[in-house]
């Protein structure tokens, strides 16, 4: 009942903050459980898994968003995407879509949020497809492709929040690189089929473009844009420390990694940053919200896991063919769906079940890849406020939303899953 009020809720917008103790509480009384024990004082308890959360993560969730609002107010973002936009072209609609996808999986995996990728694309994706006359609503295959897919838990050395999670169980951001790259292949293969296949569609249908969202200004003069040089650095600092720690087997390098890619973006775009200590402060501000609406999933998520009901439910899990490499995707993605969020299921997945998956003869680096791609699949679900946020900025509906997740998300995400399980049964 109480995953169910927290569906219904979320798909009417309510905000998670609010959504979330709400749902703790039905669970709670619905299980019988001590409301003392369970929302406020217990170890698995509602404020112990949204205070754990935060205080494990809080340095990475400012750090990445400070580096950010550095790239974003010094236009950095603009100038990679044109730089993009120039190998590419503007003239072919399948071109455009293609750089779209490139812009949006160059920013994820250097460290910019999608909030940001999500106006950076609206700004330069807008005059574009107005020019070509393409339906606006196409714009979301290629951000959903190249933002969310497989930059996101795929690829080697990605410092999202969902690949840095399961590196608690002794991992490197770069765990299982055959695998990483093999799915992140079959990712990219399936995205640019499935991208091809809706341009042909709407194309078809003769459709053309209509105004809808935030206009937001795309006039920049070129002459005040930083150097692709100085654009990418950061970012190429930060990968760079990445792989260098993984190989060292450096622990919680993904701090480091991202101080030093900030103390660089602050050096090498001085000149296009009007005020540095309002981007300093503005970023710091901007990782506030985001940290406090996973850490109030993954407080759902904690009262979940300690529920009789879903002890019964484990048990059931624990059944299953496959033994524990089947039980990873299986409870990963159920808590994803549960809570909408890749990053909330992994933090109560990998401390609750981590070393016991390990001791039953799983490779961590097998768990640490499989519990990440699980919980970004499975948390494409309607109620994500990923969905919410494009909506509102794209001006387009669920309808012309969320099916482009479904199968990009969901139904990509899981052949690439179905790919990584044979590959850890065959190599690992």
């Amino acid at each position: 009942m109480g995953i169910a009020l927290l569906v219904y809720l979320a798909i009417k917008g309510v905000n998670i903050v609010v959504i979330a103790p709400l749902a703790a509480l039905v669970i709670i009384l619905t299980n019988g459980m001590s409301l003392q024990e369970a929302f406020f004082v217990g170890k698995t308890s509602y404020l112990a898994g949204l205070g754990g959360f935060i205080t494990g993560f809080l340095p990475i969730f400012i750090l990445g968003a400070v580096l950010g609002k550095y790239l974003e107010d010094s236009k950095a973002t603009v100038s990679i995407a044109n730089s993009i936009f120039k190998l590419t072209g503007k003239e072919n609609a399948y071109a455009v879509l293609i750089a779209i996808s490139l812009i949006s999986a160059v920013l994820t995996y250097g460290g910019v949020s999608l909030f940001i990728v999500i106006f950076t694309i609206v700004a330069l994706a807008r005059p574009i497809f107005k020019e070509l006359n393409l339906p606006w609503r196409l714009v979301m295959v290629p951000m959903i492709f190249g933002g969310t897919t497989f930059t996101m838990t795929m690829v080697p050395g990605t410092p999202s929040i969902q690949n840095v999670i399961p590196t608690a169980l002794g991992t490197t951001l770069a765990a299982a690189p055959l695998m990483s790259i093999v799915v992140t292949i079959i990712s990219a293969i399936m995205g640019l089929v499935y991208m091809k296949w809706q341009l042909k569609r709407v194309l078809a249908t003769g459709e053309h473009y209509e105004e809808s969202g935030q206009v937001i200004n795309s006039d920049v003069n070129p002459n005040e844009l930083p150097s692709l040089f100085a654009s990418v650095l950061p970012m190429v600092v930060l990968i760079a420390i990445i792989f260098i720690g993984s190989a060292m087997h450096i622990s919680n390098i993904i701090v480091p990694a991202l101080l030093a890619a900030v103390i660089v973006a602050a050096v090498v775009l001085s000149n296009h940053i009007p005020n540095q200590i309002k981007t300093l402060n503005a970023g710091a501000t901007n990782s506030l919200l985001p940290i406090i609406f996973t850490a109030a999933a993954v407080g759902v998520g904690s009262v979940v896991a300690s529920a009789p009901g879903f002890k019964l439910l484990q048990g059931g899990m624990s059944s299953l063919p496959g033994g524990a490499l089947t039980q990873i995707p299986v409870i990963t993605g159920f808590l994803a769906m549960v809570t909408a969020s890749a990053s909330g299921a992994l933090g109560i997945a990998i401390p609750l079940f981590g070393k016991s998956w390990i001791a039953s003869g799983v490779s961590p680096e097998v768990v640490h890849r499989i519990s990440a791609m699980a919980s970004s699949t499975f948390s494409a679900m309607p109620q994500s406020g990923f969905i919410f946020s494009c909506m509102a900025v794209f001006g387009l509906s669920h309808k012309e939303v969320y099916k482009h997740i479904f199968f990009l998300g969901l139904v990509g995400g899981c052949i690439c899953l179905a790919a990584a399980m044979i590959m850890a049964v065959i190599i690992y």
